[in-house]
């Protein structure tokens, strides 16, 4: 997945001086409903908690992934290279192929 401007990921994380904290806004949805969470971190050991947790959950995610994409290679015959190419896809926003077309192959003019 190709890497985002820190203008462009849903979450700003900054240090309160006054509160001695660090304080994490997180942006979910999309307007117009989209909705904001301040979340804080008074410690060292609630960082170090929080980022167990994320890196408990990437870990997740990822075989995930993984696992879904054998399914998908192994019982659904799908092609390797074409699945690599749809899921990159995915992630472009600029993208403006059908991501059917790329898992089949097919020719766009």
């Amino acid at each position: 997945m190709p890497e985002q401007d820190a203008d462009e990921l849903p979450f700003d994380v900054r240090f309160d001086a006054d509160s001695g904290e660090v304080v994490v806004m997180i942006t979910y949805g999309n307007p117009p409903r989209q909705t904001m969470r301040r979340k804080t971190y008074a410690s060292q050991e609630a960082l170090a908690v929080a980022i167990a947790e994320h890196n408990h959950e990437a870990f997740l995610q990822a075989r995930l992934a993984n696992v879904l994409a054998s399914a998908a290679i192994n019982h659904l015959g799908t092609d390797p290279g074409r699945l690599q190419r749809a899921v990159r896809a995915l992630s472009d926003p600029t993208n403006t192929v059908p991501v059917g077309s790329i898992l089949r192959g097919e020719r766009q003019p």
